[in-house]
């Protein structure tokens, strides 16, 4: 199995000609670098067309003697947010070229085990479409840390940075709920055409179901996780207008008092104006409200509540 990123047009077509296993891994190519590689193959219009312009569902088209398989990967941003990775894979007989704008890390890994190993096409595609898979599994588990780590402050230290960094990651996972749907629609077709260009049938049919539960267990994986970050969400607004309540139901007494002893009564401004009138109703009034809210929030558990266990 011969693996290049790029590749002289003379050496490719020579390769192809003879049938021999050879992976094009290319990463971004520009317009003419991909009209020499479909040329030299082959590629049909309409799938240079999809491959040329990206933005593509997941599918599986046949045409002529060639496939085009889209499948979606995933990566992480500087910012820790979930980004889908579109990857197209082209089969044309013993050739396969993948195209991607943002490889996953996983696809380096595959190119370093086969090159120069002996690989069939079909065992080549499987492996392919496997490292986009499991760039799945291994992004969103860095998500789930971050969610658990949240799901272990919130109720405790509820920040507006938290809440802000909770909806965009839900909202990075609604859009890869969408994608990852669709894929896995469409897994059982990747299946059989797959495994119809695989030299052992059977042991490539076991293989792909294994990914298919991967991608299964990824598509669980991005629900839960949406649903955790909504109900922290709810939690975080019900925490901040909880506490918001507790604060003015504290100075409500207070707001009361000041106001009831600021009214201009001839009756209070002659006969209230001592040092232990001051004493009496001004602090002492204050301080025994205070006291008689905050037991009753204790009482109402307000005050005493603790985090539930995980």
């Amino acid at each position: 199995m011969l693996v290049r990123d790029r590749m002289d047009l003379e050496e490719l077509d020579a390769r192809h000609a003879r049938r021999e296993p050879t992976w094009l891994d290319l990463r971004d190519p520009d317009p003419a670098e991909l009209e020499a590689v479909a040329g030299v193959l082959g590629l049909h219009s309409l799938a240079l067309e999809d491959s040329r312009e990206f933005g593509q569902r997941p599918k599986l088209d046949r045409y002529p003697d060639q496939l085009l398989l889209v499948v979606y990967g995933l990566t992480m941003e500087p910012g820790g947010v979930p980004e889908l990775v579109e990857v197209h894979v082209h089969v044309v007989d013993a050739t396969v070229v993948t195209i991607s704008r943002r490889p996953p890390a996983q696809l380096d890994r595959v190119r370093r085990r086969l090159d120069g190993g002996d690989c069939s096409t079909g065992e080549l595609v499987y492996r392919v479409i496997d490292a986009v898979v499991d760039s799945l599994t291994e992004g969103l588990e860095v998500v789930a840390d971050e969610v658990d780590a949240f799901e272990r402050t919130i109720f405790d230290h509820p920040r507006a940075r938290d809440r802000d960094r909770m909806a965009v990651l839900r909202r990075g996972l609604n859009g890869l709920r969408r994608t990852l749907a669709v894929q896995r629609q469409v897994w059982p077709r990747i299946v059989e055409q797959v495994v119809a260009i695989s030299a052992d049938a059977e042991e490539s049919r076991a293989y792909l179901a294994d990914v298919g539960d991967h991608l299964s267990q990824a598509l669980d994986e991005i629900e839960a996780d949406r649903e955790s970050l909504q109900g922290m969400l709810d939690t975080y607004s019900n925490e901040v207008q909880e506490r918001l309540t507790i604060v003015a139901t504290i100075f409500l007494p207070l707001t009361a008092l000041t106001g009831f002893f600021g009214t201009n009564f001839q009756w209070m401004l002659d006969h209230i104006g001592s040092g232990w009138a001051f004493l009496v109703f001004g602090v002492g009034g204050t301080l025994v409200s205070c006291l008689a809210i905050v037991l009753w929030l204790r009482r109402t558990g307000l005050l005493d509540r603790t985090r539930p266990e995980d």
